[in-house]
């Protein structure tokens, strides 16, 4: 298996990219984000699954340290791809230290590009390099 690719649905980046449209979809429509992920072509072993159950699962924690760290912005203020993208790096940062912290800011950003806006690469990434001096020092 190539170096980045999950076990047998993709890359790590289409995994997170994957993640962060179950994130959306289940915020848009008022769903739990387990109910979204289980209407999903998904193996129970992928890095998607595994990014939807732990975020699932440390939810308060995830958002603690998002909002403790952004000064002056409560979460559900942000656009809702930016808190996707935010809760996704930040169950990386906590749950996956073979993880290098530059590989998920940079994938965090390039999903904001992409899906947000152009200020929202700023605000992740400072974001994000916060809470990652919190969590893996």
């Amino acid at each position: 298996m190539p170096s980045g690719a999950s076990s047998g649905f993709g890359s790590r980046r289409e995994d997170r990219e994957t993640a962060l449209g179950i994130l959306y979809a289940a915020e848009t429509q008022g769903r739990e984000n387990l109910e979204v992920l289980n209407e999903q072509p998904v193996k129970s072993e992928s890095y998607v699954y595994d990014l939807i159950e732990g975020i699932a699962s440390k939810r308060e924690e995830i958002d603690s340290l998002i909002e403790s760290n952004a000064e002056e912005w409560r979460l559900e203020r942000m656009p809702v791809v930016d808190r996707a993208v935010l809760r996704v790096a930040v169950l990386e940062l906590i749950n996956f230290p073979e993880t290098s912290i530059a590989t998920i800011l940079n994938e965090a950003v390039e999903l904001v590009g992409e899906y947000s806006t152009e200020n929202s690469k700023r605000f992740v990434n400072g974001l994000l390099s916060q809470i990652a001096d919190q969590v893996r020092s």
